[in-house]
């Protein structure tokens, strides 16, 4: 988000008490790195049903700006590889270096289908408003992802979806405010059954944030004030979604 267009009532908003960690990062940082999702509110939401430790290895898939990455790093102690496609390396490490965390976390870029790291190098990993762009192919978990982490690691994910699948295409009111690319939109059973038939992970949480999906949805899209298609829908379709996996 441009600084002109950070104002006092974004900054009031993106502080959340439902989030106290979240909350304790400057408002206006948030404001600024901002990637189209309350990244910590989802990260700090996801993190509560993982079982983190200092020293672990972690995959923060998607990172956008990093603010997720220093996120995990500051508040768990984990050792966090930012991985990000469209934002580069070096511009993540400045803000890594300014967060005082550059001993914690290592910004990479690389492409979802050509990731530099080992079989089951991770003990958990993340994908926070990321996963839906790249994961929906059937073979793709076992092919690029549940291998990374170690068995009986988690692999946690917030992703935007909706309640129910569309019988076809979306009803009338959405369609004008509807690209062909958000078809990557899914249920919390079409996600779920995706997971379960890849034979190699138990689905450990499958939820809407605990009932705050929705109100997540709601309370974000004025703050970047760009998301039409939420304001349209008015929480009859779309929400978060949260799921976490532990692999066999």
């Amino acid at each position: 988000m441009e600084k002109e267009q950070i104002t006092q009532a974004k900054k009031e908003a993106i502080i959340n008490p439902k989030y106290p960690r979240a909350a304790t990062y400057d408002a206006a940082w948030q404001l600024e790195n901002e990637d189209g999702s309350p990244c910590l509110w989802l990260m700090e939401a996801l993190a509560r049903k993982m079982n983190l430790k200092p020293g672990m290895r972690v995959l923060d898939m998607g990172c956008g700006a990093a603010m997720s990455s220093i996120f995990l790093a500051r508040e768990f102690g984990v050792q966090v590889f930012a991985n990000d496609l469209w934002v580069s390396a070096s511009d993540n490490m400045k803000r890594i270096r300014d967060a005082g965390v550059d001993d914690l976390v290592v910004p990479l870029h690389a492409e979802a289908h050509d990731l530099p790291y080992a079989d089951e190098f991770f003990d958990a990993a993340f994908w926070v408003n990321s996963y839906q762009f790249y994961g929906t192919a059937d073979t793709y978990f076992n092919e690029y992802y549940g291998k990374l982490v170690k068995h009986g690691g988690q692999l946690g994910f917030a992703l935007p979806g909706i309640y129910r699948e569309f019988d076809d295409l979306v009803p009338e009111y959405l369609a004008k405010h509807w690209w062909k690319e958000f078809y990557y939109f899914h249920s919390l059973d079409w996600w779920t059954r995706l997971f379960r038939r890849s034979g190699t992970v138990d689905v450990e949480v499958a939820d809407d944030f605990g009932g705050d999906g929705n109100e997540i949805m709601m309370q974000w899209e004025p703050i970047p004030d760009r998301m039409r298609l939420v304001r349209v829908d008015a929480g009859r379709n779309m929400t978060w979604l949260r799921i976490v996996l532990r692999r066999r």
